[in-house]
C-alpha cells in the first residue's frame, strides 16, 4: 500500500504560493476534456510547470483513498508509473514511499522517494500530501528526483460522488530541457485521472471502509 504521488492550493489575493513557498503565476487550462481539467502555472525561479488536474469520481472518499493507499495499483493507473514500494509506514496514515516513473526514450527513467501524509479536514475533505525525499534510499540505477511536492484533496459532493484534486511539481533533475518536461503535463495527470476513475469503481477498493477512534473521528482505512 501506499500513499501514491500527488494536492491544496493556497491562494493569496494577487500572489498564489505554492507548497514550496515560492510565488506562482495564475492556472492556464491545458485541457479540459472527459470532464477531467487539467490545468498548470509557471513557478517563480523554476524552470519546471506545475500542473493541478481536477475530476469528480462516482464513489465516496473510503475507496477514493484505498485505491490512493494502494502500491501494487501504482502501474494500473498513473502514466509511467514502472514499480513503487513502502519504505515505511509510521502510521496508518504516514509513511514513505518510493516510485520509479519511466520516461520517453532515451531519457533515463526517474526514481523518487516520498514522505505522505494524511490529514482529515475540518470540512470533511481529506487531504493526501507529499514531499520528496530524496536521501531516504541510496542512489540506484535511475536518475533520483530531488524536488518535487504535491497532494490530493479529496472533497466529499452529494450523492456520494467526491471531486479529486491532484495537484504536483516535479524537477525530474539530470538534463531534460524544460519544454520537454512541460509537454509531458497534460498526459500524466490526465491519463492518470482517467486510469483512476475506472480503478475506484472495482474490488478491493470499492467495499473500503474507515477505521474511527473512540470519538468517531476517522483516523485510518481498511480495504
Amino acid at each position: 500500500m501506499k500513499l501514491s504521488l500527488l494536492l491544496l492550493t493556497l491562494v493569496m489575493i494577487n500572489a498564489p504560493v505554492t507548497s514550496a513557498g515560492e510565488l506562482a503565476s495564475q492556472w492556464e487550462t491545458r485541457l479540459d476534456e472527459d470532464n477531467i481539467l487539467v490545468e498548470s502555472r509557471k513557478i517563480q525561479n523554476a524552470s519546471y510547470d506545475e500542473f493541478r488536474a481536477t475530476m469528480i469520481v462516482s464513489t465516496g472518499l473510503a475507496p477514493a483513498i484505498a485505491l490512493l493507499q494502494d502500491t501494487s495499483a501504482c502501474s494500473d493507473w498513473i502514466f509511467r508509473c514502472k514499480e513503487s514500494a513502502i519504505i515505511e509506514a509510521f502510521s496508518k496514515t504516514e509513511r514513505t514511499f518510493y516510485q520509479v516513473t519511466t520516461l520517453p526514450f532515451p531519457a533515463k527513467a526517474r526514481d523518487v522517494i516520498f514522505h505522505a501524509e494524511i490529514t482529515f479536514l475540518p470540512n470533511g475533505a481529506i487531504r493526501v500530501s507529499m514531499t520528496a525525499r530524496p536521501n531516504a534510499l541510496p542512489e540506484t540505477k535511475h536518475v533520483r528526483v530531488r524536488e518535487a511536492y504535491g497532494a490530493y484533496t479529496l472533497t466529499p459532493l452529494a450523492e456520494g460522488k467526491t471531486r479529486v484534486i491532484w495537484e504536483q511539481y516535479v524537477d525530474p533533475a539530470g538534463r531534460l530541457p524544460a519544454w520537454l518536461v512541460n509537454s509531458m503535463l497534460t498526459d500524466l495527470p490526465y491519463k492518470s485521472l482517467k486510469r483512476f476513475r475506472q480503478k475506484v469503481m472495482t474490488a478491493p477498493y470499492n467495499a473500503a471502509g474507515f477505521v474511527y477512534d473512540d470519538n468517531n473521528n476517522p483516523v485510518g482505512i481498511n480495504f
